[in-house]
């Protein structure tokens, strides 16, 4: 762990009372927006039918492409990294995805979502088509996000109600 520590610059290295900490912070908030989550974040579901697509959704996205990944400390023999392509040697720490196999594995600074890039806090991730993403940009690959209430828009017109007003 401290080797993956040492790669991360000191801005980013999640340390009670530092610069880290308030970066981890913004960035859970930024990949797994509470409104994602739960349905009493979301202030424009106003119909049952929005509700109900709101929740099939979530639903199928907990089912299908939600998993938390995890850090091995001792890799147990060499592999390659899913993204960089590097060798990750044996006793290295890697970070494993479940969804996507026990011997797919990351580099844990390679360890991101696909569209924004940035590491996968607390190690959540989607997955769609092969392809890890945060829940932020999973979510945004099935539906548009609101620029004014950033909520994801699960009524017919796809437009946050706050557009109309």
């Amino acid at each position: 762990v401290e080797e993956y520590m040492s790669q991360l610059p000191n801005h980013v290295i999640p340390r009670v009372n530092t610069l880290g900490e308030k970066y981890r912070e913004k960035q859970l908030m930024l990949q797994l927006p509470r409104q994602d989550l739960s349905i009493a974040y979301c202030k424009n579901l106003k119909a049952p039918v929005e509700r109900r697509i709101y929740e099939e959704f979530v639903n199928a996205r907990n089912e299908i492409a939600l998993d938390i990944g995890y850090v091995l400390p001792n890799l147990p023999k060499a592999a390659d990294c899913r993204k960089c392509k590097g060798i990750m040697e044996k006793n290295e720490i890697a970070v494993i995805a479940p969804k996507l196999g026990e011997n797919v594995g990351w580099h844990p600074a390679c360890f991101t979502c696909a569209t924004c890039e940035q590491l996968l806090v607390d190690l959540t991730y989607c997955v769609r088509e092969d392809r890890i993403y945060c829940e932020r940009h999973y979510a945004e690959l099935h539906k548009p996000r609101c620029s004014a209430c950033d909520e994801v828009c699960f009524n017919f017109k796809d437009q946050c109600l706050l557009m109309e007003i």
